[in-house]
């Protein structure tokens, strides 16, 4: 994607002009049963090829489609967390024609655990900005930065880490208690640069999502 002059990132072509389909990707297309996962690209069966459209061509994609700027979420789904992120969505889906999104809002769950990597690929192409809010390594969010470290030559210019910070540093050390998943959140931080922003309360939390373009 395209930077414009206001420093937001163009949206993706919108598919294909002569049939109306859109582009996601080859885990959209057609999977052969028969293959097996080689660990850079993931094997789907008939069924789960269909419930991946499903879920990925419903009410809520049409929606994330039409918004001029949209906003991919991630990060803990639970708890208290999970209402902070929910807190982040909310406050960037209320600006004027921008939609803010998550990956579970698309009906996949703990049963569809092999789908949330290809829809997490497809919906981090259809963003404008990944936003990333991160406050410990304690959870199935974590993979979610292990894809972005692996992709992060292609979504650095469209990821935003809003991390939090603790008073105690012993505190801190235990919050990010994970050797591989402190590696590749260095690694992000390193690419985005200064798209990463640091919070401690809730207060703050607002005032650094106000930032994100």
């Amino acid at each position: 994607m395209a930077d414009d002059d206001t420093g937001e990132r163009e949206p993706e072509d919108a598919g294909d002009e002569n049939t109306g389909e859109r582009a996601t990707g080859p885990f959209l297309e057609a999977v052969d049963p028969a293959a097996v996962t080689d660990g850079e690209a993931l094997s789907l069966s008939p069924e789960q090829h269909q419930r991946l459209k499903d879920g990925l061509h419903g009410t809520r994609f049409d929606d994330v489609r039409r918004a001029d700027r949209r906003y991919l979420v991630v990060g803990s789904g639970s708890d208290e967390q999970g209402q902070r992120r929910q807190r982040v969505c909310s406050r960037l889906d209320d600006r004027r024609d921008a939609i803010a999104f998550r990956l579970e809002e698309f009906g996949f769950d703990a049963a569809d655990l092999d789908l949330w990597v290809p829809a997490f690929e497809v919906l981090s192409v259809q963003a404008t900005w990944i936003v990333g809010v991160i406050e410990d390594f304690d959870g199935g969010h974590v993979w979610e930065l292990g894809y972005l470290y692996r992709q992060q030559t292609t979504v650095r210019d469209a990821l935003w880490l809003l991390k939090r910070v603790y008073d105690d540093p012993a505190d801190e050390r235990a919050r990010y208690d994970n050797g591989m998943a402190a590696s590749h959140l260095a690694a992000l931080e390193a690419a985005v640069a200064d798209r990463v922003l640091e919070w401690a309360t809730v207060d703050e939390l607002d005032r650094v999502t106000d930032r994100i373009p």
